[in-house]
């Protein structure tokens, strides 16, 4: 269990947390740095492109990718069969997710419908990125899945324009914040 979350004491502590998030997931680029698209923008896109119920959801679905890296699919699945990723995920990644589920005043657990919509825009996204902004050199053992890149070329985005992009979108749409 994750014993170090930030305390919150008052409600605009939330949104600094959050605006925090948002700076440092901005600054962090997908696929472990061999992609320009970074994990702010990648959540945006994830957030602009499923229903308006699953928006605040994909918008916080990498949330803890600034404490614990963005981790490629092949490092994931090694880490599945050395037994390993359930505890990672039990007591690293679910609980930052929860945390800032319940800070943007969403439902823990996610519900299953939302969490099915999440992967897929998630899955559509990856296949684009390396599609479009992986730099192919530098990435090995992904195989691309049989699914649907987005139809658009993807441009990466600047930093700031990620940071801006995400904190908009949680104003918008989170409960907590009247969204």
């Amino acid at each position: 269990m994750r014993d170090f979350l930030p305390a919150v004491k008052h409600p605009s502590d939330g949104q600094l947390l959050f605006a925090r998030k948002a700076r440092g997931l901005a600054h962090l680029r997908r696929w472990n740095g061999a992609c320009d698209v970074s994990v702010a923008q990648h959540c945006v896109m994830a957030c602009d492109n499923v229903s308006r119920r699953a928006a605040p959801y994909a918008l916080i679905h990498d949330i803890e990718e600034d404490e614990t890296g963005d981790l490629l699919t092949p490092v994931k699945q090694k880490m599945r069969e050395l037994g390993i990723w359930h505890r990672f995920e039990v007591e690293i990644v679910l609980p930052i997710r929860k945390f800032y589920t319940e800070l943007a005043g969403l439902n823990w657990p996610w519900p299953a419908d939302v969490v099915a919509e999440v992967a897929d825009i998630d899955q559509r996204l990856q296949v684009t990125e390396y599609r479009d902004a992986v730099d192919r050199d530098l990435v090995c053992g992904f195989v691309p899945r049989s699914v649907a890149p987005l139809p658009d070329y993807l441009l990466p985005w600047s930093p700031q324009k990620a940071e801006r992009i995400f904190m908009d979108r949680a104003q918008r749409l989170f409960p907590a914040w009247e969204g």
